[in-house]
Parts: C-alpha cells; sequence; structure tokens
C-alpha cells in the first residue's frame, strides 16, 4: 500500500489519540518486550532556524537533533521515517519541501563537524557505541497558530504487526514508532524564541 493510501489511516490514529480518553482498541499495542531489535534513540527538543532562499525570501524551519546508536547484536538497516501531526489535524512528513541549504545553514549553526544530514543518515549502522550516529530531522514552520504538535518517529525497530485498514478491510503493516509530543507555549514576538516543550513519549504501532 502507497504512503498516500495510508494517509486516512494515519488521521483516524492522530483522531483517536487526540481523545486522551478513547481507547485505541482498534489498534495493537508494542509489546513489553520486544520481539525484534531496537535501536537506542536520543533526542533534543525541536528548535527554529530562519533560511533565506535564492530570492532572499526568509523561511522558517523546525529541526530536531537526535543520536542512534545500534546494540542489538548486528548491523542493522537505518531507514528513519518522521512524520509530524499537529492540533490543528494538519499532518507533515518530514524532510519534504525541505532545501538543503537547511541542513547547511543548520550544520554551520551548531558547528558539529559529526553531524549528518537525513540523507546520509539512512544505510547500514554498525554496532556499538564508537558507531552512533547524529543526524536532524527538518520540517517547514507551522503556518497555523499550534498549541502542540507530536513527532512520530519509524525506523528504530523491526517490531511490526499486521491489521486490516478501517475503511477498506486491506491488510495495513503497521511499525513500532516513537511517539514524541511537544506543546508550545505563549506567543513570542520573535519565532526564533518559540520553545517546544516536551510533554510525553511512548512507543506505539503506526
Amino acid at each position: 500500500m502507497s504512503r498516500r493510501s495510508l494517509l486516512p489511516l494515519m488521521g483516524l490514529f492522530i483522531v483517536l489519540l487526540a481523545g486522551a480518553r478513547s481507547p485505541l482498541a482498534a489498534y495493537p499495542e508494542p509489546a513489553i518486550v520486544s520481539p525484534s531489535w531496537n535501536l537506542d534513540f536520543t533526542f533534543e527538543a525541536p528548535r527554529l532556524i530562519a533560511v533565506e532562499d535564492i530570492a532572499g525570501t526568509v523561511h522558517w524551519y523546525w529541526y530536531m537533533i537526535y543520536e542512534v546508536t545500534n546494540q542489538t547484536g548486528e548491523d542493522q538497516l537505518f531507514i528513519p521515517e518522521v512524520t509530524i501531526a499537529t492540533d490543528t489535524g494538519r499532518i507533515i512528513e518530514a524532510g519534504r519541501g525541505v532545501p538543503a541549504a537547511v541542513f547547511a545553514k543548520i550544520k554551520e549553526r551548531l558547528g558539529d563537524p559529526l553531524l549528518e544530514s537525513p540523507i546520509q543518515i539512512v544505510g547500514r549502522l554498525l554496532q556499538g557505541v564508537d558507531y552512533a550516529r547524529k543526524s536532524v530531522t527538518i520540517w517547514p514552520a507551522f503556518e497555523q497558530d499550534v498549541d502542540e504538535f507530536t513527532v512520530f518517529f519509524s525506523g528504530l525497530s523491526g517490531e511490526t504487526q499486521t491489521i486490516a485498514h478501517p475503511a477498506t478491510g486491506e491488510p495495513v503493516l503497521m511499525r513500532r514508532t516513537l511517539m514524541i509530543r511537544f506543546s508550545l507555549p505563549g506567543t513570542p514576538a520573535n519565532p526564533q524564541q518559540q520553545k517546544a516543550v516536551l510533554q510525553d513519549q511512548r512507543e506505539v504501532m503506526r
């Protein structure tokens, strides 16, 4: 099933999660002890950066720094997929429509020679802390006034389950995914002063 055809399922998943008291009976839960490999993952709260395009127009982007370590006992293929869902109902695929100049500006700001681009990080992840890798996930700043957003980060585990699509009945493969929820308190005059505050994180099947 294509990514486009999964968007309605993603929307339903977000709706169910938005109702804090709503049961998620239609969705499987991750195993308490995963039967598959799981990578170690750390992250920092998202930050904003302004980047000018070739016409001199300033565009704002969120970026979240993360580090991934493989201590599973064997090399793993790391293919991260990141989706952001806002409390206004918008769903954003990280990296889509983000010029390469944005990562260059982030790397310049951080001054970290080990920081890899979202493209460079894709590939074989060797075992051990000496081979930990650091990258960022990037997405355009929100166009609406957003009070809360959730980052869904897939590719950190080999655990999967298959369920029937609620609308079509077709089988849909769901993966163990890290769900990280942030709030955006206040409305600062300068976008760069906007702080994303971690609210909670847990693993879900998506």
